[in-house]
C-alpha cells in the first residue's frame, strides 16, 4: 500500500460495477448465449461473479474456448438492444464525477467493457464530457491487467502516474493500477467483496462513490 497522491491530477475509472451497475443486461445477453448452445441458465449473481475480465473471457467461461466467436457475437447483437435501457449509474456517480471535473481534475475510463458499449452509455447520461480519455480493448489494447489503457490514458490526458489515481471494484483492477504504478482506491460495489479487495491491498477501500470526494479533494 502506498499514500494517495495529495492532490491528484487525474482519476482513471474502471466502469461495470464502479460507476455503473450494468448487471442486468449483462446478464440477459449472456443467457442468451448460454440458451443458444443449450447450455442451462445461470443466475445474475453468477453473472455479475463472472465479469470483469472482457467479453471473449466472460463468454468463455460460460460456453467454452470454442464457442467464442459466435457466443460473442449473439452477446453484442443482444446487448446492443438492452444496453441503454437496462444500465444505471450508481448512486454518486454524477455527482463524484462531475464535483471531481469541476475542480479540474482530468477524468479517465479504463475498463474491459468493449469502448463501443461504454460512450453510448457516458452520453445517454450525460457524462461523456467529462471524460478525456475513454477505452477498452475493442481500441486495440490489451485487457486490464495489462496496464496499456492506463498508460494511453496518462498519455492523453498529460498527467504523470504520481499523480494520478485508478478507481475500481475488482482485484482485476488493484493489479492494473499496480503495473501501472497507480495507486488504487478500490469499492465493492462491483463483482468483489470487501474481504476480497482487502486481499489485494489497494490503498484505500471506500463504501461507495461519495466517500472518494474527502480522499480526493483534500485540502
Amino acid at each position: 500500500m502506498a499514500p494517495l497522491p495529495s492532490h491528484p491530477r487525474a482519476v482513471i475509472f474502471d466502469l461495470d460495477g464502479t460507476l455503473v451497475d450494468a448487471y442486468a443486461a449483462i446478464h440477459e445477453s449472456i443467457g442468451v448465449v448460454l440458451e443458444a448452445f443449450g447450455r442451462p441458465p445461470i443466475t445474475r449473481d453468477e453473472t455479475r461473479r463472472m465479469v470483469g475480465h472482457g467479453l471473449e473471457v466472460l463468454v468463455a467461461k460460460a460456453v467454452g474456448e470454442e464457442n467464442v466467436a459466435e457466443g460473442v457475437r449473439l452477446f453484442r447483437e443482444r446487448y446492443e438492444r438492452v444496453g441503454l435501457e437496462s444500465t444505471r449509474l450508481l448512486p454518486g456517480a454524477e455527482l463524484v464525477t462531475r464535483r471531481l471535473f469541476e475542480k479540474g481534475i482530468r477524468l479517465a475510463i479504463a475498463s474491459n467493457k468493449p469502448a463501443r458499449f461504454t460512450r453510448p452509455l457516458l452520453e445517454a447520461f450525460g457524462l461523456a464530457s467529462r471524460f478525456g480519455f475513454v477505452a477498452g480493448p475493442d481500441d486495440g489494447f490489451p485487457p486490464k491487467p495489462a496496464p496499456h489503457m492506463v498508460f494511453m490514458a496518462l498519455a492523453t490526458l498529460s498527467v504523470p502516474a504520481r499523480e494520478a489515481v485508478f478507481v475500481g471494484d475488482m482485484p482485476i483492477d488493484v493489479a492494473t493500477a499496480r503495473a501501472a504504478q497507480l495507486s488504487i482506491i478500490a469499492l465493492p460495489s462491483g463483482s468483489a467483496t470487501r474481504i476480497e479487495l482487502e486481499a489485494c491491498s489497494p490503498d484505500a477501500i471506500v463504501e461507495n462513490l461519495e466517500e472518494l470526494l474527502p480522499l480526493l479533494l483534500a485540502s
